[in-house]
């Protein structure tokens, strides 16, 4: 195994064990039915239990098998790629973190622990780390992505100048045939 491989490995079980832990200790500490503030106007924690996807969307015991299926998937879609770069490996671990996560509750439990509740969002749906861990992954992905320009230095350069047989309005028969 590459010393890639298993950083991405290593980190993605960090995270999924830091989202365990923080579900069990705070099922085991917080009153269940109650919200708890942390911190007036920014944080409180209520404990619910989400048996679909997101938003409690379709709940189902089938997404248990289907989190589990993820977990190859994601960690291969990640790795698989030899130009990656360290910030999208981050994401990706985080990204698989997350889903080892959930899975784990799915499985385990036939639900998902959620606890963290934002105030200031109230349209926004009780949810736990490995969700933050996802969903910041996805987000700062996509960025990267749209952000960085993945073509080597010595391959810089202007675009072409329009040649006469690009297919503009005045070539019309060489890409589109002979007009009727």
């Amino acid at each position: 195994m590459s010393r890639r491989t298993a950083a991405f490995l290593a980190g993605a079980a960090a995270g999924a064990c830091a989202d365990l832990a923080t579900k069990a200790w705070v099922f085991a500490h917080y009153p269940r039915g109650v919200t708890t503030v942390i911190v007036p106007h920014l944080l409180s924690f209520q404990l619910t239990t989400n048996p679909g996807i997101a938003w409690g969307l379709f709940p189902s015991r089938a997404w248990g098998v289907v989190s589990l299926l993820a977990i190859p998937v994601i960690a291969l879609a990640f790795l698989r790629k030899k130009d990656s770069r360290v910030p999208e490996l981050v994401c990706g671990s985080l990204i698989l973190a997350g889903a080892a996560g959930n899975a784990w509750d799915r499985v385990a439990r036939a639900s998902v622990r959620d606890f963290v509740v934002l105030p200031w969002w109230p349209w926004m749906p009780n949810f736990n780390l490995a969700d933050a861990m996802l969903s910041c992954s996805v987000v700062a992905l996509l960025l990267i992505w749209i952000l960085h320009d993945r073509r080597p230095l010595g391959d810089a350069r202007p675009a072409d100048p329009r040649q006469p047989d690009d297919g503009g309005v005045g070539d019309v028969r060489r890409d589109h045939g002979p007009r009727p």
